[in-house]
């Protein structure tokens, strides 16, 4: 018979639970959206190097508040339902909604295999484990698009085994997320980062937030 009080307890630390991965969920959401938009223009710095890194940094903040492992895949989960919402846009080709809400919750699954396979087993954070993640995610995507887009007619094959986008794609991105991700783990542990308090009304006006710029971008 659990008493009210551990009831209260458990209770609590669930609402903590879901407000500190709907807040950085929505802040990935918002980054996604806004800053996605500018690299995809500009064309200067490869997207895919740099978003996964600041995807990493907002699911790591979730599982260093929380505790818990599976709260680094929550937040990939709240960013990638962000995505989804242009799924009601009569002039956006689903693939274009699917296709990177897909890549969001497969670099959510990489990190969180990283995390409780290697980095629980070890001292402190190696450059191997940044690598590690960045490579988990991409297969699982690789075998996502054969195992799905491909066979609906969503994505060209020729479009993911062309040579130079397997280059860019796997291996020079995988190299960029990797050092971006270990320089950060490496300034984070000779400096501390500041202590936040979160709100559950704030965590759902950011989300609200997160939608609204997704949709309108």
């Amino acid at each position: 018979m659990i008493d009210n009080t551990s009831l209260n307890y458990m209770q609590s630390r669930r609402r903590r639970i879901f407000t500190i991965t709907l807040f950085w969920g929505s802040i990935w959401g918002i980054v996604e959206a806004s800053l996605g938009l500018i690299l995809h223009a500009i064309r200067v710095i490869p997207t895919g190097a740099i978003l996964f890194p600041l995807g990493y940094y907002f699911m790591q903040k979730s599982y260093k508040e929380t505790g818990h492992l599976v709260s680094i895949f929550y937040t990939s989960v709240i960013a990638a339902s962000i995505k989804l919402i242009n799924l009601f846009s009569p002039i956006i080709p689903s693939i274009r909604v699917l296709n990177p809400a897909a890549c969001i919750l497969l670099e959510g699954l990489g990190v969180v295999l990283v995390f409780k396979y290697l980095i629980k087993i070890s001292h402190g954070f190696k450059l191997a484990y940044g690598l590690a993640m960045s490579i988990f995610w991409r297969i699982g995507y690789y075998l996502m698009c054969f195992a799905i887009f491909v066979p609906l007619k969503m994505m060209d094959p020729q479009s993911i085994i062309n040579l130079d986008h397997f280059i860019r794609f796997f291996l020079i991105n995988s190299t960029v997320n990797s050092l971006l991700i270990y320089a950060y783990e490496i300034n984070l542990s000779y400096n501390k980062e500041s202590n936040i308090r979160y709100n559950t009304v704030l965590a759902a006006s950011l989300y609200l937030t997160a939608l609204i710029v997704q949709w309108i971008i």
